[in-house]
């Protein structure tokens, strides 16, 4: 798979960041985290859903019942580790 180096460390980073947290991630969280835009990390989710390495999900606040706003999270699948671990040579989690 191709991916260009910002793309590469875009993914190594929301993989670190969703390993420390366990959880699907905001991307308003990834953006503070990363230190990047909101729309940067945003569109870069995107990216990186279209190549098949997140996943996104609208979820409603747990506080939240009824009809409501809904956000966006998103999570690696089970793709992404593999194909961060072909790229650097290593296995990602060993590296995390």
């Amino acid at each position: 798979m191709e991916l260009t180096g910002r793309q590469q460390a875009f993914l190594q980073d929301f993989l670190d960041l969703y390993q420390a947290t366990n959880q699907p991630l905001h991307y308003t969280l990834v953006a503070e985290r990363l230190g990047v835009g909101k729309i940067t990390a945003y569109d870069m989710l995107r990216l990186l859903e279209e190549k098949g390495l997140v996943r996104s999900e609208y979820v409603l606040s747990e506080h939240h019942r009824g009809a409501g706003r809904s956000s966006i999270v998103f999570y690696p699948t089970a793709r992404a580790a593999d194909v961060l671990t072909e790229l650097v040579g290593e296995d990602w989690e060993q590296m995390a």
